[in-house]
């Protein structure tokens, strides 16, 4: 039986809410065994290693089908092995100014399936990616065609990596607050970042995880929340904290061909380290007791990969229906950057057997090395 949490001191803020969840689906899926085999033969047309070495390199770091069933992306070049039709990852290759121009025109038709020309301007726009940058953005773009511009402000939230959701939202809540709603909008093409000519096992481990991925959803003052509204989140607290001497161990960065992303090999032990602490200090910061709040709630795990979820399961000494959904995320699109925890409260949202009240404590983690946690009330009005 699932505990409702109790509030143990009174609120001296104004409540602010999570709500309208709607995730758009890439153009592509592509089963993981599949997914592999072409990662597999793009590493040996590059060069540095024969087919049977890299079917070994990848058999012991990439990320299973046991694991990840499916991994989403827009660019066409995945589903097939015809080098003459390859958009992107053909033998020329493409270099960061050709995957830009790509990215932007697929952002903007996200945009404009969100907003179609008879939506009702929204008070502000937040759009957050780690995964490709132009000026003007999509969402200036979009308020720029709809004539909104005198109604409609637009912020960016950009390159902060896995755990951006937390940090925009924090953001959003700044302008929300009492009377308005912020839109905010994920656009992640992880996939336009593979790079076939590096043969480090952190790379394969990278490749064989990121998918693109796309969702939206509002932050809201209580005074905005519209009848239609049947369920949301409450958000209780938000903390981010830098572990020390981490700073090498996680990293994003642009490149002349395309992003490029370090892992070291000490991140789950760093992360190890400081979930307790951390994950108690969020919830004294709304006032609740963690030996208290554990056992009945909910956990959105950020799910860099299958042994960050089992870590933090194990760790945090977790029961797997606590953390089910962010598995569930994982093996059904991969790790889609900024947009993977959205996607996992949107599940938890849908979830009828989780009642109004369960507590949700979302955790992710970035470069910095940055440990980030929200905790959320399930509400229905």
């Amino acid at each position: 039986m699932i505990r409702v949490a109790k509030k143990t001191r009174k609120r001296k803020t104004q409540p602010v809410f999570l709500s309208g969840f709607h995730s758009i689906s890439p153009r592509f899926r592509t089963p993981q065994a599949a997914g592999l085999h072409w990662l597999i033969e793009a590493h040996v047309r590059a060069g540095g290693a024969d087919r049977k070495a890299m079917e070994a390199l990848f058999e012991r770091y990439s990320a299973s089908a046991d694991q990840i069933a499916t991994r989403g992306h827009d660019l066409v070049d995945f589903t097939h092995r015809r080098m003459g039709e390859m958009q992107l990852f053909g033998p020329g290759g493409s270099d960061l100014a050709q995957k830009t121009n790509f990215f932007q025109e697929r952002v903007n038709k996200i945009f404009e399936r969100y907003y179609p020309v008879d939506a009702k301007a929204p008070d502000a726009i937040l759009h957050v990616t780690c995964t490709g940058y132009s000026a003007p953005s999509g969402a200036q773009r979009l308020v720029s065609a709809r004539g909104w511009g005198r109604k409609t402000e637009v912020l960016h939230a950009y390159h902060m990596g896995c755990y951006a959701a937390h940090p925009a939202i924090r953001m959003a809540m700044g302008l929300a607050v009492p009377s308005k709603s912020v839109d905010v909008v994920h656009t992640e093409l992880c996939s336009l970042h593979i790079d076939p000519s590096n043969h480090d096992p952190a790379q394969l481990i990278i490749q064989s995880l990121f998918s693109d991925g796309y969702i939206k959803y509002q932050v809201s003052g209580a005074r905005t929340r519209g009848p239609e509204e049947t369920g949301g989140f409450e958000i209780l607290a938000a903390r981010d904290e830098i572990i020390p001497d981490s700073t090498e161990a996680m990293r994003w960065s642009t490149g002349p061909l395309s992003f490029s992303m370090g892992l070291s090999r000490e991140v789950p032990t760093l992360l190890a380290s400081a979930l307790p602490r951390f994950a108690a200090s969020l919830l004294e910061e709304a006032g609740l007791d963690w030996k208290t709040e554990k056992p009945s709630a909910i956990f959105a795990i950020h799910p860099g990969g299958p042994r960050i979820i089992e870590l933090s399961q194990r760790i945090l000494n977790l029961t797997p229906a606590q953390v089910r959904w962010s598995r569930h995320v994982l093996r059904e699109h991969g790790n889609m950057s900024s947009a993977t925890l959205p996607h996992i409260w949107q599940q938890i949202l849908q979830d009828r057997s989780l009642p109004s009240g369960t507590l949700v404590i979302s955790l992710g983690a970035g470069p910095g090395l940055t440990l980030s946690g929200m905790l959320f009330r399930k509400t229905r009005i």
